[in-house]
């Protein structure tokens, strides 16, 4: 058996229209997208690792997933590797005070 995942156009169509058929707003990529991180950090909050354990697996995974999102993307739309994400206007939260 392989290592490799096993994921197809298939499988994710089945996996999002579990989805839908829970929510119809998850037709919107976004809020589907949504769904599957609150699945991913339900599945491992849930799970008997190590609290330290936890956020190093969720940390893999976000970079697992950055990998994914520029495979599927194409060069055309993979930002450069020095580049700084510009987040929307109004996205920035938090208050820093220096200590």
């Amino acid at each position: 058996m392989s290592d490799e995942l096993q994921l197809s156009k298939s499988l994710i169509d089945d996996v999002m229209k579990v989805v839908v058929a829970a929510d119809e707003r998850a037709k919107d990529p976004f809020i589907g997208s949504q769904y599957l991180s609150a699945i991913v950090g339900f599945v491992i909050g849930t799970s008997e690792a190590p609290a330290k354990d936890k956020k190093e697996i969720l940390e893999e995974l976000a970079a697992f997933m950055q990998h994914v999102l520029e495979d599927v993307s194409g060069p055309s739309e993979a930002a450069p590797a020095a580049a700084a994400p510009i987040a929307p206007p109004g996205s920035a939260f938090g208050i820093w005070k220096p200590s």
